[in-house]
């Protein structure tokens, strides 16, 4: 009786495989925010009083669960729990401000957070190196942001901005990413049992 499955198709089908792989890893990483995503996201700080001199300031913004996975990500965390949120304002103005920073959910609206929805706050102080990074357990899945707002001694000049991000949550995408791969890997494989039938049938 002959090989049931020839060398040069067993390295086809992995070939096959592999290209699959690397074609629908790229967006499902994407869409899940895992190992894609540049870590140092921007926050834009908007001027919130009226009038405030100075132009708009931007600080960056990282996540990461480091008990689950060692990936960085911007907007997308994939498990509820234990979170390391990592903030860093290279502008020389913003480390002379008092910085209120905050986790909260994500709701319609504007304005100061409401306190039944803060998940966390940190206490007010100033980050002179410009670095901050803290602990959060997150223990629902859902929308989530992170508040900023970074004031003057003499609360003549505030700047305000928000990060949103999602705990726990598939979007879309990333779910038809993995259906998509999943039948395409069950093409291929249906594709190579019917050919090792047929040789077994022939031999």
């Amino acid at each position: 009786m002959g090989k049931l499955v020839s060398p040069r198709l067993c390295s086809r089908l992995v070939a096959a495989l592999v290209l699959a792989g690397a074609a629908l890893s790229a967006p499902a990483a994407k869409a899940a925010g895992w190992h894609y995503y540049d870590p140092e996201c921007p926050i834009a700080l908007g001027a919130d009083k009226a009038g405030a001199p100075g132009a708009d300031k931007a600080m960056k913004f990282v996540a990461m669960q480091p008990k689950k996975n060692i990936d960085r990500v911007c907007d997308v965390l994939p498990d509820t729990g234990a979170t390391v949120i990592a903030l860093d304002a290279p502008d020389a103005e913003l480390r002379e401000m008092n910085w209120d920073i905050r986790v909260i959910r994500d709701v319609d609206g504007a304005g100061e957070p409401a306190e039944s929805d803060t998940v966390l706050r940190l206490p007010l102080q100033k980050f002179r190196n410009g670095m901050v990074n803290f602990d959060v357990n997150i223990q629902t899945a859902g929308k989530y942001a992170l508040y900023a707002r970074l004031s003057s001694d003499d609360g003549a000049k505030e700047f305000v901005g928000r990060h949103h991000f999602t705990v726990g949550l598939i979007d879309n995408t990333e779910l038809y990413a993995y259906v998509f791969f999943g039948l395409l890997v069950a093409g291929v494989g249906g594709r190579f049992g019917y050919v090792a039938l047929k040789k077994r049938q022939a031999a």
